[in-house]
């Protein structure tokens, strides 16, 4: 009998405290389970509107995947781009694409970054602008030469200059091969084919020497001989932006005693007949012999310990004291104390050379730091370097470009390199000045392309000079949004401290540096002329020119001539190549050319706030006085799944190739398709660690899946649904349909909000709680009326109207995330699809949530409606509520409210009965005569809104809840308990029945 079991539970259930009644109860129910006795009959499954839809739902074993190749055939995802961009649209979005290196194949820190920038094109080529997107790569630079010359079985110091540039240019144009065919099968929007920029195409390089010279005559770009980091693993300078801290490094730390020679009064009262010696610590005993003084600080005081064991006074702070006895191993005794002032004038004997050197003032030296007094040297420090300026000691480089002592260092040190064997040479040379040395653990500044670490070294190179430039840059900042917002301080603080910028490069893979030197007095050579004649070279041959042609035609001297500046052969050329965050940061200069040169938005990695940020800021201040960029946006970066940095060792590499086509073998390496990889980059978004891996793929897939089933509910309901005539007029839907497009408005709102704020992660979220509480739940409770009503009942199209702009609302809200799903779903649209017959929901607009659909006193109304039907869920937990009928008693303003929603004292259609889903439900204005013995009394307590003087308040109301099973037999057409006979539907059933008959 159906519905024996769950009838008895839920009347045991019901009046379990009622036991002395159980056997008219159990009684009753075996009636009524008689009456409803009814088969699984699908007699009338014909007669019922049921879904009907060829939109496929499974996603399952690479179909998705498939599916998607062939929607960007169809929907054009290739002409798209140039579609737009001959539009007379009235605004226009800027996003100014970073070039990524093309120095191998894609991965996923790639997808992130261009889904998540083409998200932001699609939404806004939604709403109506003409999007202004063109792709490009950065294509100089080591990574690309060292890839380039990987493996090779030629020697490449051998190697001519344009032997190197050939086979990085044929390793660079591989990978944006390579990388190209990736972000189209992700489908980011472009014209791939004939709009895209390199900054190795001859037109990009000869609009560069422009800008460098642009900037030389400004002033900015100077020529110096200064400290720089240095990479003897690479053998060029780096800037800042290209190192990495190694929070591992192990340095030796070396504590050396220099003795002085000459001293203050008071320090030789102090000393007597006992030598004295400097105590300095250095991490880089490698410097030691270029030793050129030692700093101290004025405000320091400064402690004089005779030590026992070799009757000697040693120099060094107070604070550090503690530490120099435990160092030495011997009982110290304080001969006394002198303040720092008191080193004025002191010299010292380096062991090395026998040179007597100065003790000088530094505003460097920290107290509580070292020994209190510092070594110093000049070619190896940015503070020594200063140091050395302002006293004119000379500064001279002894170490090569591969890091290597020269010739003229002398002790046997010469073709050393630095590091751990100059190291021991050195300590092993000074053995009777050490005092101790020991490994430390600390971070270090390392090259980012090879992983090794660099030094501070003196050479002649050309730079920026930042300060001139960045209280400019800071100041236009405040008119620049920055997301994440934490972000912007950091950039404001390395903006602050950095005084220049050092742009040139000891390698050939790059644009040269458009400078000549006179032979015989070192005068540089660069004027308007020089750049014009280069400019037109450039774009004719490309830089290769610089190395394949010869002076004379790189420096005619029919240009020298004119100005008295000799021939062609008094010339040689920079050596040097520009660096690459110079080429890419005047990208706006030249890709921005015919768009005003700046961008609503450059997005990227949160490292490019020290990086490409920061270099297109500097340029663009010097150059036009405002910044490239109106929105600045940072991602974080990938990890694996457990936040674990992707490594091939580690063997936790994720490629997003096998994420969207699939491994060898597809039970560990499914194929998710391209739109899975895109959930998961905007769900990601503003995280600092993005995490990806199996388990989060996996589920990302999952609740695409579920929207996929909502949506494809969607389109069965709605296979014949004719929008122009059936749209039912707002003021006519039902109360029911009215709240949905109440939750619709809303919903379209904020993921509209979230969309404009740059907040894709939210979007997500809000489309997925949107989708798994107010759309399923709306789901369920109209699935009767949609299903069971006749075609064209008035209150189904009601339904089916609030359904239509539904899916044009969830389809749209996802479009720029899941583009391919998107298109797919408005493939199968209803009828008239194809809105003015586009193919492309691309091609259409932004949804319309319109102002009526707002209606907060609906809203207010049904809230107590919901509460009720809050309570009598509480009371039935599991249990169908179909199987029951209701009667609610209320007075006053409650009775009113629900008489709203059912005009009827009783009734098993009104919204009231759909909201509760009961089979019937009753509204009172007092209490019923008769109570059935089975049935459950809830007393409820409701809020309502009433209108005061004081405005409109929330007051509570009781009411009597009673809920009975129902009376009814079951109707084997709508399978809810309203029928009279247990042989025949209910009235509204045959009423339907007999319209098809008619």
């Amino acid at each position: 009998m159906e519905r024996s079991v769950s009838q008895l539970y839920s009347v045991i259930k019901l009046h379990s405290q009622r036991s002395n009644r159980a056997f008219i109860h159990v009684s009753r129910l075996f009636d009524v389970c008689a009456r409803h006795k009814s088969t699984k009959s699908k007699r009338y499954s014909k007669t019922l509107n049921l879904p009907k839809t060829n939109f496929p739902l499974t996603i399952r074993d690479g179909v998705a995947a498939k599916r998607e190749i062939e929607i960007q055939r169809v929907c054009g995802f290739d002409k798209l781009y140039a579609w737009q961009s001959s539009q007379d649209r009235r605004s226009q979005f800027v996003l100014h694409d970073g070039p990524p290196y093309a120095n191998g194949k894609p991965h996923v820190g790639h997808a992130l970054n261009k889904i998540l920038k083409d998200i932001t094109n699609r939404y806004k080529l939604l709403r109506g602008f003409k999007v202004h997107y063109i792709p490009g790569w950065d294509c100089h630079g080591l990574p690309i030469e060292l890839k380039a010359l990987e493996g090779g079985k030629t020697d490449q110091k051998t190697m001519t200059p344009v032997d190197i540039r050939k086979k990085a240019r044929r390793f660079a144009e591989q990978a944006i091969k390579h990388q190209k065919e990736s972000f189209r099968r992700w489908g980011v929007m472009a014209d791939w084919n004939n709009n895209c920029y390199t900054t190795f195409s001859p037109q990009y390089q000869a609009d560069q020497i422009q800008i460098f010279y642009s900037l030389f005559e400004k002033g900015y770009i100077y020529q110096d001989y200064m400290p720089v980091y240095w990479s003897p693993s690479s053998r060029t300078a780096l800037a800042e932006a290209e190192l990495e801290y190694n929070e591992e490094h192990v340095s030796k730390s070396v504590y050396v005693k220099f003795p002085m020679a000459q001293v203050s009064n008071d320090i030789k009262n102090i000393a007597g007949n006992s030598s004295v010696y400097a105590v300095v610590w250095t991490t880089t005993p490698w410097t030691l012999p270029f030793n050129q003084a030692i700093c101290y600080g004025e405000g320091i005081q400064y402690c004089l310990w005779k030590s026992g064991k070799h009757n000697e006074i040693l120099l060094c702070e107070e604070s550090f004291s503690e530490k120099l006895a435990s160092l030495i191993d011997s009982k110290l005794q304080l001969s006394g104390v002198v303040d720092g002032r008191k080193l004025d004038g002191a010299t010292y004997v380096h062991p090395m050379n026998n040179r007597e050197l100065p003790f000088l003032a530094g505003h460097h030296v920290v107290k509580g730091k070292g020994t209190g007094l510092v070594h110093t040297a000049p070619a190896h420090g940015h503070d020594d370097f200063q140091l050395a300026v302002r006293h004119g000691i000379p500064i001279t480089c002894h170490v090569d470009p591969e890091g290597r002592y020269m010739d003229d260092v002398g002790q046997g040190l010469a073709g050393k390199y630095v590091g751990d064997e100059a190291n021991s040479a050195v300590l092993k040379y000074l053995e009777s000045y050490i005092l101790h040395v020991e490994d430390i653990v600390h971070s270090y500044p390392y090259d980012w392309r090879t992983k090794k670490p660099v030094i501070i070294r003196a050479s002649q190179q050309w730079f920026i000079d930042t300060s001139k430039l960045r209280d400019k840059a800071i100041e236009m900042l405040s008119d620049v949004n920055i997301l994440p917002k934490s972000s912007e301080k950091g950039m404001l603080s390395q903006l602050e401290k950095r005084t220049y910028w050092c742009i040139s490069r000891q390698r050939v893979w790059g644009l040269p540096i458009p400078v000549f030197y006179h032979k015989e007095t070192g005068d540089t050579l660069i004027n308007k002329k020089t750049i014009d004649h280069l400019y037109d070279l450039i774009r004719k041959h490309g830089a290769d020119c610089w190395w394949t042609l010869p002076m004379l035609e790189l420096l005619p001297t029919s240009l020298l001539e004119k100005e008295g500046l000799g021939e062609s052969d008094d010339y040689v050329k920079e050596n040097d190549i520009l660096d690459i965050w110079f080429d890419s940061g005047v990208s706006w200069a030249t890709v921005l050319k015919d768009v005003g040169q700046q961008a609503d938005v450059y997005y990227e990695g949160l490292d490019q706030f020290g990086c490409w940020f920061q270099t297109s800021l500097l340029t663009s201040t010097a150059l036009r006085q405002t910044p490239p960029f109106r929105n600045l946006l940072a991602h974080g970066f990938t990890t694996d799944e457990h936040g674990k940095k992707m490594s091939k060792s580690l063997g936790n590499v994720v490629d997003p190739a096998i994420v969207v086509n699939g491994g060898k073998n597809k039970e560990s390496d499914p194929a998710y398709g391209a739109d899975v990889l895109r959930w998961w980059a905007a769900n990601a978004q503003y995280h600092t660690n993005i995490m990806i891996g199996p388990n989060i793929l996996n589920g990302f897939n999952e609740k695409m899946y579920k929207v996929r089933k909502s949506l494809r509910f969607l389109l069965g309901n709605l296979y014949e649904f004719e929008p122009a005539p059936q749209t039912i007029p707002y003021e006519d839907l039902l109360p029911q349909d009215k709240y949905m497009l109440h939750l619709v408005h809303e919903f379209g709102t904020q993921v509209t909000k979230w969309y404009d704020e740059f907040s894709y992660s939210k979007v997500i979220l809000s489309l997925e709680k949107f989708v798994n509480t107010h759309v399923s739940s709306y789901f369920y409770t109209i699935k009767d009326r949609c299903y069971c009503s006749s075609i064209l009942d008035p209150s189904r199209l009601s339904c089916l109207t609030v359904q239509y702009h539904l899916l044009d609302v969830l389809v749209k809200t996802m479009a720029p995330i899941l583009p391919h799903f998107a298109e797919e779903v408005y493939r199968h649209y209803p009828k008239n699809k194809q809105i003015s017959g586009e193919t492309s929901i691309f091609k259409t607009q932004w949804f319309d949530t319109k102002e009526e659909w707002c209606n907060n006193d609906l809203m207010q109304n049904l809230k107590p409606v919901f509460d009720i039907r809050n309570d009598l869920h509480g009371v039935l937990g599991s249990e169908d509520p179909v199987e029951y009928d209701i009667a609610i008693f209320a007075s006053r303003i409650l009775h009113d409210i629900l008489r709203e929603f059912q005009k009827e004292v009783t009734s098993s259609t009104s919204a009231l009965n759909e909201i509760l889903q009961t089979s019937q439900a009753s509204v009172l204005d007092k209490p019923p005569p008769v109570i059935p013995d089975d049935s459950q009394i809830v007393d409820g307590v409701c809020n309502v809104y009433s209108e005061k003087s004081s405005g409109t308040v929330l007051m509570p109301e009781e009411y009597k809840l009673i809920i009975m099973p129902a009376e009814g037999n079951i109707c084997e057409r709508c399978r809810r308990y309203t029928a009279k006979s247990a042989s025949s539907p209910c009235e509204r059933c045959i009423d339907v029945l007999a319209g098809h008959w008619e």
